[in-house]
């Protein structure tokens, strides 16, 4: 190393010139297929949906009843299935459905074969819906879950 300056000297002149080269390919390819990222006048952004949830007084009856009994096991009204309630209450009544909620176990004493078959489903499960609601608070129940 007879002369360090010199070696300096062409390591900065070497960084350069690659520097230049790399700067000059960079420009060749945005000018031959230039910068389309910006050009679209449309985003592809699209905003949430905010679903708003009724608001009747049967509804926020239905929701406290939901929260203080139904959340212990059921957590969200979404574990249940809103369109599973729906196609159950459809296949079922409103009057069989009340009655589930009421008295489960009495149904399934009796032998009854969708509340023995819904038993099954979920393993059979310690807890049943044996709560007492008045005809209003089913109502507003099955006004909240469907």
């Amino acid at each position: 190393m007879k002369n360090p300056r010199k070696l300096i000297i062409r390591i900065l002149i070497s960084t350069s010139v690659i520097l230049i080269l790399l700067i000059g390919l960079f420009i060749f390819v945005i000018r031959k297929n230039g910068i389309t990222e910006f050009d679209q006048k449309k985003t592809d952004y699209q905003p949430t949906a905010v679903k708003t949830e009724k608001t009747t007084p049967e509804f926020d009856r239905g929701k406290e009843i939901f929260t203080a009994d139904c959340n212990v096991c059921h957590k969200r009204r979404s574990t249940i299935g809103n369109e599973y309630i729906k196609r159950t209450i459809e296949n079922v009544g409103i009057d069989y459905f009340k009655l589930f909620l009421t008295k489960q176990d009495s149904l399934v004493k009796s032998k009854d074969i969708y509340a023995i078959k819904l038993k099954e489903e979920f393993n059979n499960a310690g807890n049943s819906h044996n709560f007492d609601y008045s005809e209003n608070e089913l109502n507003s129940l099955i006004e909240y879950l469907k």
